[in-house]
């Protein structure tokens, strides 16, 4: 009886090894080649977790199955500490003085029209801000809104302790306009953005010195799947006994497609960008993607994932779906050095904050 369950199980767990090698493999394969591939990139921490899961039943079955995923766990080693993190882990960095802290936030534009349905969200995102004091601010979503609630005049002072700024809008209806900013501790001494072909996305950058050293911060909203408010309600809304509807799965399957094979040709401007750069870097933003995908990989390369020096489990910064994601970043230069990697656990936007403390020489 115990041979044919271990049969058994051997052979539900061959189910799982294909699909995890597509996972890994679709890092560095572009959606715009093959786009079904970034699907299993989403679906890696469920299948790493059952690389483990069948590793400790078929040691406890005494099973000599267990070598193929333990072998597989140590093939897929660096995908899953991008993925996970235990306190403690070999990857953690320490910092010992000379310090900068930095924080990345999509703030979906201070929560302009209520979406969040918490009393006051724009004064508990300007308060999280002030209290934690961080020494270089990136923020997503950023609005201004004059006349009206959010005038520039309002945020400088609200965010008084960073006197330096570098500010672009990606667009503007009325008395609004929304982008991304840069806020610093330290002063400005040049920037630039670079505009996405076809889209309301972009990328921007400051140099920022420090001291007698100068880097460069990179700031990031890639594009997003962009579901309809009542999509997100729908997908909300649905029981687990609930059968989904032919034309909304392929609905779905479309702006999902669409967007992986646009953040895919994104995060190649993004990189060579990277590449160039005189200084140091810094590349903080909202990705929009997992850590498992060409886009993440792509960006990722050559730099450090702060949430190896400090996160937590899968280290969700987007809750506000079934399945909840990191798909917010701070990388930086390998020559810098990271501690304390924390996301807020607050729900004044869709998004959480991430912060790291970062040592530059």
């Amino acid at each position: 009886m115990r041979r044919i369950l271990r049969r058994i199980l051997f052979f539900l767990y061959l189910f799982t090894v294909i699909p995890l090698l597509v996972a890994v493999i679709s890092q560095w394969i572009s959606p715009a080649v093959a786009w079904p591939l970034a699907f299993f990139g989403l679906a890696f921490p469920v299948l790493a977790l059952l690389q483990i899961l069948f590793l400790l039943v078929f040691l406890i079955l005494r099973s000599k199955a267990a070598i193929i995923p333990a072998l597989a766990i140590l093939a897929i080693w660096t995908p899953l500490i991008h993925t996970f993190q235990v306190p403690g882990w070999s990857g953690k960095q320490e910092t010992t003085g000379g310090q900068i802290k930095v924080m990345s936030y999509n703030v979906r534009l201070f929560d302009l029209f209520g979406w969040s349905k918490q009393k006051d969200a724009s004064g508990g995102v300007f308060k999280y801000i002030a209290d934690n004091k961080p020494d270089i601010l990136c923020l997503q979503e950023f609005l201004i809104q004059d006349p009206g609630k959010f005038p520039l005049s309002r945020i400088r002072s609200e965010f008084r302790f960073l006197p330096y700024e570098y500010i672009e809008f990606s667009s503007s209806a009325q008395n609004r306009k929304h982008g991304l900013a840069i806020f610093s501790r330290y002063p400005v001494v040049g920037s630039g953005l670079e505009h996405f072909p076809d889209t309301r996305n972009m990328v921007i950058y400051a140099d920022i010195q420090i001291d007698s050293d100068t880097i460069r911060v990179y700031n990031n909203h890639l594009e997003s799947i962009h579901f309809e408010r009542d999509e997100f309600q729908w997908i909300d809304d649905q029981t687990d006994n609930e059968l989904i509807p032919g034309d909304k799965i392929s609905e779905i399957m479309h702006r999902m497609k669409s967007a992986y094979i646009r953040r895919a040709g994104q995060s190649l401007i993004v990189k060579k960008h990277i590449n160039q750069s005189p200084h140091k870097v810094i590349v903080c933003g909202d990705f929009n993607d997992t850590p498992v995908s060409f886009t993440t990989n792509k960006i990722r390369s050559g730099l450090y994932d702060s949430f190896r020096s400090g996160g937590k489990g899968t280290g969700i910064t987007y809750p506000n779906m079934r399945a909840p994601l990191r798909i917010d970043y701070i990388l930086h230069s390998k020559e810098m050095v990271s501690s304390g990697f924390t996301i807020g656990k607050v729900k004044y936007s869709d998004h959480r904050p991430v912060s790291c403390s970062i040592r530059i020489n």
